[in-house]
C-alpha cells in the first residue's frame, strides 16, 4: 500500500470512529450536525460541539468512547483544550481510564505524559513530548508510547498516519483478546 492509499485508509477508519462518536447523541439533528462537521473538514469544531452537547444532555459516556474521544481530540490537536471536559464527562469508569494533569516523566531528554491506562492489563499510554527551548513541552506529541508491565515500550511516531489509533489499539489489545476468549 502506498502512502496515499494508507492516508485514505486511515482517514476512512477514523471516519467510522467519528460516526460512532456522533451516534452517542440521541437526536438525529445532533448526529447530523456532528457528522456534518466531519464531512466539511471541521473536525476541531465538531469535537467541541460534540463534547458540549454530551455535557448539556448529561449523557453517560463509557470508557471506550471516552478513550476514542481523547484520541480524536489528540489527532485534531484540541486535546489540550478538551482534556478536562472529556475526562469529566458523565459515565462509568471501567477498565480503560483517560487521565489528565499528571506530571511528565523524563526519559532521555523527552517527557512522557501518562494519558490512558488499562486497569485490566496494566498498560499505560503516554504522550511523548520534546522540551522546547523555553522549557515548555511541545504542543503536539512527538510520539505515543505504550508501556507494558514487563518493561517493554511500544512507540508510535506521530508523523506516521494513524499513530494515535495504533497506540490506542496496542493499549487495549490484550484485554480485548482476553474478553473475546482468545
Amino acid at each position: 500500500m502506498d502512502e496515499r492509499e494508507e492516508r485514505v485508509r486511515a482517514y476512512t477508519a477514523e471516519g467510522v470512529v467519528w460516526s460512532r462518536l456522533a451516534g452517542l447523541l440521541p437526536g438525529a439533528e445532533d448526529v447530523d450536525l456532528i457528522q456534518g462537521c466531519w464531512d466539511i473538514g471541521e473536525q476541531e469544531g465538531g469535537l467541541f460541539q460534540l463534547v458540549d452537547r454530551l455535557f448539556e444532555l448529561e449523557l453517560s459516556v463509557d470508557d471506550s468512547a471516552r478513550a476514542e474521544l481523547a484520541a480524536m481530540a489528540s489527532q485534531w490537536a484540541v486535546w489540550d483544550q478538551l482534556a478536562t471536559d472529556i475526562v469529566d464527562l458523565p459515565g462509568s469508569r471501567g477498565q480503560l481510564r483517560v487521565l489528565e494533569g499528571l506530571e511528565p516523566v523524563d526519559k532521555d531528554g523527552m517527557a512522557l505524559v501518562p494519558w490512558m491506562r488499562c486497569e485490566g492489563c496494566g498498560r499505560v499510554l503516554a504522550m511523548e513530548h520534546r522540551y522546547e527551548s523555553w522549557g515548555a513541552l511541545s504542543f503536539q506529541p512527538v510520539s505515543y508510547v505504550v508501556s507494558v508491565p514487563d518493561g517493554t515500550l511500544l512507540g508510535f511516531d506521530n508523523e506516521k498516519e494513524g499513530a494515535v489509533w495504533r497506540a490506542l489499539d496496542a493499549l487495549t489489545a490484550p484485554c480485548r483478546v482476553a474478553a473475546a476468549g482468545g
